[in-house]
This record gives C-alpha cells, sequence and structure tokens, in this order.
C-alpha cells in the first residue's frame, strides 16, 4: 500500500505549455475510443521490438487506457451496488405482494363461510315453509289440511314472516355472492401482483449477476492496461543514456534509474538533483499539496493529461518517464523553477505569488543535492 509521505519543502511541477516529445506523443496518442481497452503496440510488434520514441508515445496512450479502465470499475462497482440494493428491495416488493395476497385469501375465505351462512338460512326457511322438520308438516301443508280456525291463523302469520324473511335472506346470498365474486377478483388481481413482483425480483437478480460480472471484466481490463504498461516500462528501462557506462558502475539506484529512462550527461545530474530535493528519492512521496512520486508531480496542474495516473505515477519508472516527457528530454526544467542549464528560472512560481525567500531557497535546495550527486567522478571519467 502507499504510504502518505509529507515533503513541508516539496515544490509543485507547475503547467507549462508542452512542446516537443510530450507534445508529439500526445498528437500521435490518441484516447482509446473503448475505456477499458488495452492499447495495442505497433502492428507486428512488441514493445521490447519498439523504438524508445514509440516506446513514450505507447506509455502516454496505456495510461490513459488504464486511467479509463479504472474509471470504467468504479462506475461497474457502483452499477453493481446499486443492482445489489435493487434486488433487497424487488425481494421486499415480493415479501408485501405475497402478505397482500394472505389477507386477500382469508377475505375470501370469510366471504365465501358467510355465502355459506346466508344459503344454509336461506334453504332452512324454505324447508320450513314447503317441507317443514322432522315430523311436523311444513307451513304448506297445515294450510292445505288443518281445519282448526287457531292453526289457520297462526300459520298464515308465520307464511308472512317466513316470507319477509327469506326476502331478507335472498338479499343477503346475493350481497354475500357479489362479496364472494370480489374476493375472489382481488385473490387474483394479488396473485398476479406476486407473480409481477416475483418476475421484477428475478430480473433485479439477473442485472446484480451482470452487474458483478461486468465488474470482473473491468477488473480484467486493468490488469490488461497494467501488465501492457508494465512490459512498456520495462521495455523503456533499456540502456536509453549515451552516457550510461560512465555511471554504470555507481552503485546510486536513482542515477541508474535515470539514466535508463533517458537522462543524459548534465541533464541527468540535474535530474538526480531534482528528485532529491522534491521527494528525496521516494517513490511513494505525496505531498501536502497532492505531488506525487519521484518528481513531485503535481496533481491539479496535470490530472487532465492523456498520461495522468495517479497509481502509475507512483511508481519510479512511470514517474521518471513523465518527467523526462515535460523536461522535453531534461532540457527545460522550468515546471521545477530551473532553466535548460539548471539554474533558477522563477517565472511560473512568482506569478503564483511566490516570496524572493521561498523561490531563492528553491535553488539552494536543489544547489546542495547538485553538488552531492554521487556519481560525479565516474561522470567525470
Amino acid at each position: 500500500m502507499k504510504t502518505l509521505w509529507r515533503w513541508t519543502v516539496a515544490i509543485t511541477a507547475i503547467p507549462v505549455a508542452l512542446t516537443g516529445v510530450l507534445s508529439s506523443a500526445q498528437a500521435s496518442s490518441p484516447v482509446a475510443s473503448v475505456p477499458a481497452a488495452v492499447p495495442a503496440a505497433v502492428p507486428g510488434s512488441t514493445p521490447s521490438s519498439l523504438s524508445y520514441s514509440q516506446i513514450r508515445t505507447e506509455l502516454v496512450t496505456a495510461s490513459r487506457a488504464l486511467t479509463d479502465a479504472q474509471e470504467v470499475v468504479t462506475a461497474a462497482r457502483s452499477d453493481s451496488t446499486a443492482a445489489t440494493i435493487a434486488v433487497a428491495e424487488a425481494n421486499k416488493d415480493v415479501a408485501s405482494a405475497e402478505e397482500t395476497l394472505v389477507q386477500a385469501l382469508r377475505v375470501l375465505d370469510l366471504t365465501s363461510s358467510s355465502a355459506t351462512v346466508a344459503q344454509q338460512q336461506l334453504d332452512e326457511r324454505a324447508r320450513t315453509m314447503y317441507i317443514g322438520g322432522g315430523d311436523a308438516p311444513g307451513l304448506s301443508d297445515v294450510l292445505l289440511t288443518s281445519t282448526d280456525t287457531g292453526s289457520l291463523t297462526q300459520a298464515l302469520a308465520d307464511r308472512e314472516f317466513l316470507k319477509t324473511t327469506s326476502r331478507t335472506a335472498a338479499t343477503g346470498v346475493e350481497a354475500s355472492q357479489r362479496a364472494v365474486a370480489e374476493a375472489e377478483a382481488s385473490v387474483d388481481a394479488r396473485e398476479a401482483d406476486v407473480a409481477l413482483a416475483r418476475a421484477t425480483a428475478d430480473a433485479a437478480e439477473m442485472n446484480r449477476v451482470a452487474a458483478e460480472e461486468a465488474v470482473d471484466d473491468a477488473l480484467d481490463a486493468v490488469d490488461d492496461a497494467r501488465s501492457y504498461v508494465q512490459q512498456l516500462l520495462q521495455a523503456s528501462s533499456r540502456d536509453n543514456s549515451r552516457d550510461y557506462r560512465k555511471i554504470e558502475g555507481c552503485g546510486d539506484w536513482l542515477t541508474k534509474l535515470l539514466a535508463r529512462a533517458g537522462f543524459d550527461g548534465e541533464n541527468l545530474r540535474e535530474a538526480w538533483a531534482i528528485v532529491m530535493r522534491e521527494s528525496g528519492g521516494n517513490e511513494d512521496a505525496i505531498s501536502v499539496t497532492n505531488d506525487l512520486g519521484l518528481f513531485q508531480i503535481n496533481t491539479f496542474a496535470w490530472s487532465g493529461q492523456d498520461w495522468f495516473n495517479r497509481e502509475l505515477l507512483l511508481t519510479r519508472e512511470y514517474n521518471a518517464q513523465v518527467a523526462l516527457m515535460l523536461s522535453q528530454g531534461g532540457k527545460s526544467w522550468y515546471a521545477w523553477g530551473l532553466d535548460g542549464q539548471g539554474r533558477l528560472n522563477p517565472g511560473a512560481y512568482v506569478n503564483s505569488g511566490w516570496s524572493d525567500e521561498q523561490i531563492n531557497g528553491l535553488l539552494d535546495r536543489y544547489l546542495r543535492w547538485y553538488k552531492s550527486y554521487p556519481c560525479r567522478p565516474a561522470y567525470e571519467a
């Protein structure tokens, strides 16, 4: 894990109009049309067979592809999270629909029971009027056969009562039957709601699975892009300095790294002094102003460039390659407050509101490291 390293005197690499190597690299290296796509080398070639200038051009494209792939991962993870939430919500809807269906079935059961009771009451009145119960004759039989005036009067009264209550019971039966029909329709609707909720939940689950697969695919694209960048960086680690043999015996890793990146002669010594001033040679260095890596490339100033990738800039090889581009091969250190001869050139810092004391401190610290260059004897041999 990269550690946060605060360099109290870290200098922001101030943006300037780029020409030469960087401009030509950008002009010939468009951003990949598919964000997660891995940039291809020259057709029929591998990074190891590319020229040094081609490698640097490819690094710009590869960095952009890696950045885009990382952004795809972030978006895919967001989609996956949203899909997971959608599944949970859909499952809640299923549970709610099923509970509503249970309630509708209960209503149907109650209305069916009520309809049955109402029909039984109506049937009972009909039996009493026409059939009777047990050994007792029905009212119709009494009216037809009885000669007793009192019995006939009571039977007539009972018949009128039964007619009235039968009409009421028949109305209740009709109402109960309508209630049953409505309850059955409600159950059908609730069953449709459950089916729809389950279908939605199934679709949400499919989306969740697809979203997780998209995350995996995006991570694969990141790995491919990162692997390609590493191949390019390995290819760029060839002897790209005319004077590399002169410092080959030097035990200082930073000098060798910068020489392999392509810094030569006096520019190599200047690059070494700038790195030591900026980060102390710490590739993980992140300043309080969000300057990154060996050369402390400023995030705010350069994040819009195709070559800008935070992860890569916190690796020594890539950071050195970017510094080589920004300095036009070590010929212009304007972004670090120096000119092509390593002398103070504070224009950008003056424009940024730096005081004379701060600006002079830049040069003083640079000169102290410049004089401490560890490979100077071998370089001058």
